[in-house]
């Protein structure tokens, strides 16, 4: 992950050029090819990001998007920037018991 780095130094969150530069490449191939972040960390750490901050997936995401968001709120705003990890899959504790609530109720068909 230390190679993303350079990426982080070179894009400028105020310059058109780091944008068209960036906008070029996926936030997936940013993190994946380019930076050496691990499959492991980018499922765990990068996507859940990805889908809070932009709230697309890395494969649907520009680079400079991706960059600009993490610069943003998780460097310019770390006081309002709090995560709080599941423990399991989402399914597990959101979505099932969600959906076994409304099928009780009779509310979802």
């Amino acid at each position: 992950a230390v190679g993303l780095l350079d990426a982080w130094v070179d894009f400028g969150q105020q310059d058109p050029h780091s944008w068209q530069k960036y906008d070029n490449i996926s936030a997936e191939q940013l993190f994946l090819a380019s930076a050496g972040v691990t499959p492991a960390l980018y499922r765990e750490l990068v996507t859940p990001l990805l889908h809070v901050l932009p709230m697309t997936p890395g494969y649907d995401c520009s680079a400079a998007a991706a960059l600009s968001c993490f610069h943003v709120f998780a460097l310019q705003s770390k006081g309002a920037f709090d995560v709080r990890w599941c423990r399991g899959t989402i399914a597990e504790s959101i979505f099932n018991p969600w959906t076994q609530k409304l099928l009780s109720s009779g509310n979802f068909a």
